[in-house]
């Protein structure tokens, strides 16, 4: 790491990790969204966050613990004292430091193919790397772990405001740079929210089953996918309907499969298949699932990814419902149709997981 004076102005966010094959992992799997993110950095690490056409999004937490270094300096305090921590544990910072955030738009498309060079030689060689059949052998329970070893060491570097966004990485004293063009971030752009106060599911599982389940319905060549819970068994049930024929996939409440069931009344709600089929790639890298469903029929699927060491990464995906023009659900239409700017969103919710029995207690038997 560089030392930096009290003359020197210090970088906004400067980052060393070896988890090269884990984060283009990760970065991949929320890539089919949009080919344009939206980068925020806070003293968490950084938070990648893509949409499309208001009706899905999806937030990729690259948490700090993913560095072997990890130093931010929002301007506030960029005042050329500070000095790199060689650690993220000592990172220094400030309690009134702890909610603050700097954001910025890059190209998705050229942040994946920075680490695509260096997180996968498949599709360049044609042959599969040592990482991805590590991560390949481990791909049962819907788990495909990183794997943390390897020569390449990834450097991030972002000055601030107008400066590009640099991606380093020295492999074998080789050492390839990529600059990507930032731009200000478009505050226009607004989350997909759940109404906290309004969750009337939510179902805590195993990312393998769900990962089965979309692999089938894929099969139908469908438009939508029909996501039912219900109070009487099957509790959970997903249905694709197409020209190459239908399919049904319907859970019961067995604790092997899910852990937690939480259900207020019989829910259904129609979503666009296509859309919905964007988060496999983060279902597949997942060891559970936390699918969370509001009154108004939005949807947050959030995987758990395990990094090892017992350290978890997040990738969270938002989706609008559509609306069968059968169904008389024209007020609700109207009320999920909000969005809310925030900025509250940088925490990946830590507790969105956390199950008890009595939750379990007001699900069905």
């Amino acid at each position: 790491m560089v030392s930096y004076t009290q003359d020197d102005a210090l970088p906004v966010l400067d980052a060393v990790s070896t988890s090269v094959s884990y984060i283009f992992r990760v970065l991949r799997a929320v890539s089919s969204v949009s080919p344009n993110a939206i980068i925020q950095l806070s003293t968490d690490g950084l938070k990648v966050s893509v949409e499309n056409s208001h009706t899905v999004q999806a937030h990729a937490f690259l948490n700090k613990t993913l560095f072997t270094s990890y130093t931010f300096t929002p301007p506030s305090r960029n005042r050329g004292r500070m000095i790199p921590s060689e650690s993220y544990a000592s990172t220094q910072a400030s309690p009134e430091d702890d909610d603050e955030t700097i954001s910025f738009s890059v190209s998705m498309k050229s942040l994946v193919n920075c680490f695509q060079i260096f997180g996968t030689e498949q599709e360049s060689t044609g042959q599969k790397s040592a990482t991805q059949s590590y991560a390949e052998s481990n791909e049962g329970g819907g788990m495909m772990r990183a794997f943390l070893g390897g020569s390449t060491v990834c450097k991030m570097r972002y000055d601030g405001t107008g400066s590009p966004f640099i991606v380093m990485f020295d492999e074998g004293g080789v050492t390839t740079t990529c600059e990507l063009q930032t731009s200000e971030y478009d505050d226009s752009i607004s989350d997909i929210l759940l109404e906290a106060d309004a969750i009337g599911t939510k179902i805590i599982m195993k990312a393998n089953y769900l990962n089965d389940a979309f692999r089938e319905l894929e099969s139908t060549g469908s438009e939508t996918v029909i996501v039912k819970s219900t109070l009487t068994p099957p509790t959970f049930v997903l249905i694709s309907r197409g020209e190459l024929g239908s399919v049904e996939y319907k859970y019961t409440r067995d604790r092997n499969v899910i852990e937690t069931f939480v259900s207020e009344e019989s829910v259904q709600n129609v979503y666009n298949f296509k859309l919905l089929m964007s988060a496999s790639d983060a279902i597949k890298l997942a060891t559970k699932i936390s699918w969370r469903t509001d009154e108004d029929g939005v949807t947050s699927i959030q995987c758990m990814c395990d990094v090892g060491d017992g350290r978890q990464t997040f990738i969270d995906f938002r989706y609008l419902p559509i609306y069968d023009e059968y169904e008389e659900r024209t007020q609700r239409a109207q009320t999920t149709a909000r969005s809310q700017i925030t900025q509250s969103t940088r925490r990946s919710g830590d507790d969105l997981f956390s199950g008890s029995e009595d939750e379990n207690n007001h699900s069905s038997d």
